[in-house]
């Protein structure tokens, strides 16, 4: 929880950086002289599945202290802070090709999520509306919602830069930060943690360019880089005309129309022949099928044109309504730019300009195309019925059946081209409550990001189908019977739900529906609403334990203390001595210790309990 007086601070920043008229000052000053701000950072990044990952030094934020933060701030003020080099492995993509993920000593995490705090509070406010990734009160579905706003849009351009996190211009990122900065010696940290190398298969490496990937600080400095590109995009001044000209054709049906209806309103009154009025009635439902059938504007109008834009990180998407070669041009501006002034280069197999009805694109992982239909809706106004079309250029977002089955296949439920299911024998070993929270989580995982869909259902069924036939039948192989008796054991009434004991109660753990599933509800109108600087004020139930300076062991009150991280609560379900009890009856993965217990706990000698974790994490001194 911050203070006022750091809340001040990050305030001023805050307005300075909106007011634009002189550059930000004295970050460094602010990082030194407010240590709640280091607590805060800590409470901010010690939940992280990274917290307990041990960089090149074993530092993780295990053993958290006030003497650990005093000592980091002595280092920052008198200029001997030095990032150490990241430990880099090696992770599969989707495309086969390998992903290098860095993993940082503790201490540099700390000093990042400081830095990343300092940064947000300047950049958050001016970054453009556009852009959706790595920000707060933004995802990738506000960008997705943003998307199904483009009606209309002829052709969609997509772009994918080379290898973009490795590609990153130090010296560029540097003038762009020192545009809004004026701090000689917070530039200076952030191009030391820059250069700071890595460790691969204990090889140094120097990094002349590039932010590492699985940084704290590398995703806001990854947007600071591409606002660049944003307001770029967004002063091309493309966009004219307030709406599209009338088609002379569609007018003319309209007058013919009018005249038609004029006679057969004429002959009814003067009691003409029935056959005559129907014939004339014929000729209107000819027109109106014929009106129907072309559009009430001018598509290639030259004086109306549109350019929408959207970014979420490195991914980014343009919807253009204009000729193709207009598209072409932008597209090579674009490019040109990228090269020119950020030293970044465009994926030629990548980067592409295709028709959003015929063909549309792929973004986030969504099928996105422009949807038209003859579905016509008859609306009443001033006492008078009339018909018009309701979809005709609308945005749709489908879920792309190759995603389906490259998920079945990645999470091994089956043969999906012959619909046949297999058990999964790696999770025969956990409880059958285990396994099918396993499956519930996945599945539930991936329905709720394709909620947006018009047409997850359809498109998920098969894939629900194949996962409920593979969790039968791990269940039928676990416990050595037959598909049939276990699906008989969990149906309950439309339903599959298990049944089991936990501390003398009985309780129910249902499998995840896909009927379940709910749209996604249109919350964004207030995700561009710029951030108060109080982001960080609200405490956490982890800095009130921190700030009682109590002993949650020994519930000793006074002297040093630090912070015990474990990595899985289920590391310690067998629960056998008192510190494990302590974390599994309160549901935590870490504990407020004195110096001493702390010490003790990693010797294995904590009083009246022996120790029995052999792949314990390093002690933090």
């Amino acid at each position: 929880m911050l203070t006022e007086r750091t809340n001040k601070a990050l305030d001023g920043i805050h307005k300075c950086s909106i007011n634009g008229k002189r550059k930000v000052c004295d970050l460094f000053e602010i990082m030194v002289k407010h240590p709640d701000l280091w607590i805060q950072a800590y409470a901010n990044i010690y939940s992280n599945d990274g917290a307990t990952t041990k960089g090149i030094d074993n530092v993780t934020q295990d053993g958290f202290s006030d003497e650990r933060v005093k000592n980091l701030i002595k280092l920052l003020k008198e200029g001997r802070y030095f990032p150490k080099p990241s430990r880099r492995t090696l992770i599969p993509k989707a495309n086969g090709k390998m992903r290098p993920i860095s993993s940082q000593s503790g201490d540099d995490k700390l000093v990042q999520e400081v830095v990343r705090m300092i940064l947000e509070t300047i950049y958050e406010p001016i970054f453009s509306k556009n852009s959706h990734g790595f920000r707060p009160k933004h995802s990738c579905h506000t960008a997705l919602e943003n998307i199904n706003t483009w009606t209309g849009t002829v052709w969609y351009v997509e772009f994918d830069i080379k290898d973009f996190f490795n590609s990153i211009d130090h010296k560029i990122l540097v003038k762009i930060l020192q545009k809004k900065i004026d701090d000689v010696k917070f530039i200076q940290l952030i191009s030391r943690m820059l250069r700071a190398g890595y460790l691969e298969q204990w090889k140094y490496n120097r990094t002349y360019s590039g932010v590492p990937q699985g940084s704290i600080a590398s995703p806001i400095l990854a947007n600071i880089y591409l606002n660049e590109l944003d307001e770029f995009v967004q002063n091309l001044d493309y966009n004219k005309g307030k709406k599209r000209a009338t088609n002379p054709e569609y007018n003319r049906i309209t007058w013919q129309k009018q005249i038609l209806r004029k006679q057969i309103k004429s002959l009814i009154e003067q009691r003409a022949n029935t056959s005559l009025i129907l014939l004339e009635q014929e000729k209107l439902t000819e027109l109106s099928k014929k009106q129907r059938s072309i559009p009430s504007h001018k598509l290639d109008d030259p004086n109306y044109r549109r350019l929408w834009y959207c970014r979420y990180a490195d991914d980014w998407l343009i919807g253009l309504i204009s000729p193709k070669e207009e598209a072409k041009i932008i597209k090579d501006k674009i490019e040109e730019f990228l090269k020119d002034k950020l030293n970044l280069e465009l994926s030629a197999e990548k980067t592409s300009i295709r028709h959003a009805k015929s063909e549309g694109t792929t973004f986030l992982g969504y099928k996105v195309r422009i949807y038209d239909t003859e579905k016509l809706l008859k609306l009443k106004m001033s006492g008078s019925y009339f018909t018009m079309r309701t979809t005709k250029g609308t945005p749709m977002l489908c879920v792309p059946k190759e995603k389906t089955k490259k998920f079945c296949e990645s999470k091994r439920y089956g043969q999906w081209e012959a619909t046949k299911a297999f058990h999964k024998p790696e999770l025969m070993q956990l409880s059958d409550a285990e396994i099918i929270s396993t499956y519930n989580a996945e599945l539930r995982g991936l329905a709720n990001y394709y909620a947006m869909a018009k047409d997850v259902k359809r498109k998920l069924s098969k894939l629900f189908y194949i996962a409920y036939s593979s969790l039968v039948k791990t269940l039928a192989a676990k416990h050595k019977t037959s598909s049939t008796a276990i699906f008989s054991r969990l149906k309950r009434n439309r339903t599959l739900s298990l049944r089991y004991g936990f501390k003398g109660e009985v309780k129910q753990l249902q499998v995840f529906k896909l009927s379940e599933l709910k749209p996604i509800p249109r919350k964004y109108k207030e995700i561009d609403n710029l951030p108060h600087t109080y982001t960080y004020s609200k405490g956490t139930e982890l800095l009130k334990r921190w700030n009682a300076q109590e002993c949650d062991v020994c519930k000793k009150d006074e002297g040093y203390f630090e912070i015990h991280h474990i990595r899985k609560l289920k590391d310690i379900k067998e629960g056998k001595q008192k510190w494990q009890q302590l974390m599994i009856a309160r549901k935590r993965k870490t504990l407020v210790l004195c110096v001493e217990c702390h010490h003790l706990l990693h010797s294995g000698k904590l009083p009246d309990w022996r120790f029995k974790d052999n792949k314990r994490e390093s002690r933090v001194h």
